[in-house]
């Protein structure tokens, strides 16, 4: 592919927060090179909707309304409404220094076979250190590639996919409507043979909105579960071998005994009998799907 044929579109999801949407659109036509196009996919209820729309249109973006299924789900709408030669995942609550584009495309055009990840920082700390993401560690968490020019770590609002992936039929996974899903998907991505790099150029500033989720109990409950979902379906149908197997029950089990938390969680709880089942059963049908996810290829992209 030629680098003047490359066009980024943006994939900007949103859910019923129309003041961060709009900060977020302010900072994308701010750009000094702006995107090929914003499609703004919406999962906001009847109330936020007309609000949504309004300010994408006023933005010159593309709204399209989302599937309600989750953020996953959402991200995979977005990402197939479309039409550039790469698709950047973007968040409404993300805001950007006014090169950012301009540098995406230049880490871009060296190599455009690649999936590249780029860095977040917070609004009060923009002179922090720029480091790679993590990518999926054995316990359902994150840890630090080891090579992060060579990696499975995936910024789940800030990453450069070739169209191509999509086309060939890979989604994210939408089993859980929120969670860590990301980690899986940048697995899922290094099993079909594309290679996945971190960039340091530039980054995006992240205006975390966390709506009081931080004591919620029950919300931290469906958060461990699609933990404990993302390494289960990693270690028995996307890198298989009895050890990774082994450790991910062990995890479970673990975390059906004893109480436990999240980063960003101010409360704890375990895992429950009833929902594990639940989750088990979702585990298991994610077989199907993975055995069928997908065009791999015989080589990754250099």
């Amino acid at each position: 592919m030629k680098s003047e044929d490359i066009r980024i579109s943006v994939a900007l999801v949103t859910r019923n927060r129309p003041a961060s949407l709009e900060r977020c659109l302010q900072s994308w036509r701010a750009q000094v090179i702006p995107p090929a196009e914003i499609v703004v996919s919406d999962d906001s209820d009847e109330l936020n909707a007309p609000a949504i729309a309004e300010l994408a249109r006023r933005y010159d973006g593309i709204y399209t309304r989302g599937p309600r299924r989750g953020l996953y789900a959402n991200r995979n709408h977005a990402s197939l409404a479309c039409t550039g030669t790469h698709i950047l995942s973007a968040d409404d609550d993300h805001t950007h220094p006014t090169d950012y584009l301009k540098q995406v495309l230049s880490v871009v055009r060296a190599h455009p076979e690649r999936v590249w990840i780029f860095a977040e920082r917070s609004p009060d700390a923009l002179s922090a250190p720029i480091n790679c993401p993590p990518e999926l560690h054995r316990s359902g968490f994150g840890c630090s590639p080891r090579n992060p020019d060579d990696c499975a770590a995936i910024a789940d609002g800030s990453s450069v996919y070739p169209r191509e992936i999509f086309d060939s039929g890979l989604r994210y996974d939408d089993s859980y409507p929120f969670g860590t899903m990301w980690y899986l998907w940048g697995r899922v991505l290094v099993k079909n043979k594309w290679r996945i790099s971190f960039s340091d150029a530039t980054y995006v500033i992240h205006h975390i909105e966390n709506g009081g989720r931080e004591t919620n109990v029950s919300v931290l409950h469906n958060q461990m579960l699609c933990v404990m979902y993302v390494t289960l379906v990693n270690s028995l149908w996307v890198n298989s071998n009895p050890v990774s197997v082994a450790t991910s029950f062990g995890y479970l089990f673990r975390r059906m005994l004893r109480t436990d938390s999240i980063v960003g969680y101010q409360v704890r709880t375990r895992l429950r009998l009833p929902s594990v089942a639940e989750l088990m059963i979702k585990v298991w049908k994610a077989r199907l799907k993975y055995q069928s996810m997908g065009m791999p290829r015989t080589a990754k992209q250099i």
